[in-house]
């Protein structure tokens, strides 16, 4: 099956979409310079392979920074989510945070209209 690997730097997030070991995961900083441009291999893997390769996943985000334009596209990710959720396909979403800060921000930018199952997930 298509996976999708991307390696973390101190700028970008790691990025792993791999359906042989269920795992499908953002992790780490994200304020590439374009993150448009960055994240654009995540939505056309989700775009691709979401209706079979997602289907009783669950993608963790674990994004410890992120600036304005990188909120734009990881919110963009999450409404690709919610429109598999809405054909039928069951996708859970984890977030991870660090502080309750941390959790009410990604609830107010991100989660604002959302339908897909979220657990919210402290970091400890």
């Amino acid at each position: 099956m298509e996976s999708l690997f991307i390696k973390g730097t101190d700028v970008s997030p790691e990025v792993i979409f791999s359906p042989d070991d269920k795992k499908y995961m953002i992790s780490g900083w994200s304020r590439p310079e374009s993150p448009s441009k960055f994240y654009a291999p995540v939505m056309k893997w989700i775009g691709d392979n979401g209706e079979k390769m997602l289907d009783g996943a669950i993608v963790k985000f674990s994004i410890e920074y992120f600036n304005t334009p990188s909120a734009r596209v990881l919110r963009e990710i999450l409404d690709q989510l919610e429109t598999l959720h809405k054909k039928g396909i069951k996708i859970n979403v984890n977030w991870y945070f660090e502080d309750e800060s941390a959790k009410e921000e990604f609830e107010y930018e991100f989660a604002h209209g959302l339908t897909i199952p979220i657990s919210f997930i402290e970091k400890s």
